[in-house]
């Protein structure tokens, strides 16, 4: 996982890179925008932008992909996002090949990272995420993801 301020993406992917259009493409997201699915370079890049209200931790599970590399940033509002360390997690959802996620019952061994405009994470296959986690209590946030096919990210 990588965690910063937007305008530090130069230190992590190399210009030309599919991951570094995609946070170039974040950066100057036209936020009028109404939220649906973006296609940057059809199903090997894509942006799914929407808005949700955050929830407690007890109402979400962690997630983990497999074709896709995350890129969440958000455009309003605030939330936790939860990354697991823990190796040998309890599936709870099988893998959906459509929606590249599989979900995963609660992790006791967890870091949290706070995601608010300005910032990013990316998110790697495998590595186990619950994005959405409210900070105080219930907030509206508008989110945009930036899905990376994995084949294409270098």
């Amino acid at each position: 996982m990588i965690y910063d301020a937007i305008e530090n993406e130069g230190l992590y992917f190399e210009k030309g890179t599919q991951l570094h259009e995609a946070l170039c493409f974040a950066a100057s997201f036209d936020q009028s925008l109404p939220d649906g699915r973006y296609e940057f370079d059809g199903d090997e890049l894509f942006v799914t932008v929407s808005s949700y209200e955050t929830k407690a931790a007890e109402d979400l599970k962690f997630e983990g992909h497999r074709e896709y590399i995350d890129v969440q940033l958000l455009l309003e509002g605030r939330e936790f996002m939860d990354v697991s360390m823990e190796k040998e997690s309890v599936l709870d959802t099988p893998y959906a090949q459509e929606e590249d996620c599989s979900l995963f019952k609660v992790s006791r061994n967890y870091s949290s990272v706070l995601l608010e405009p300005g910032n990013f994470a990316v998110v790697f296959p495998g590595e186990l995420h619950r994005p959405g986690r409210m900070v105080h209590g219930p907030e509206k946030v508008r989110k945009m993801v930036v899905k990376v096919h994995v084949a294409r990210s270098v």
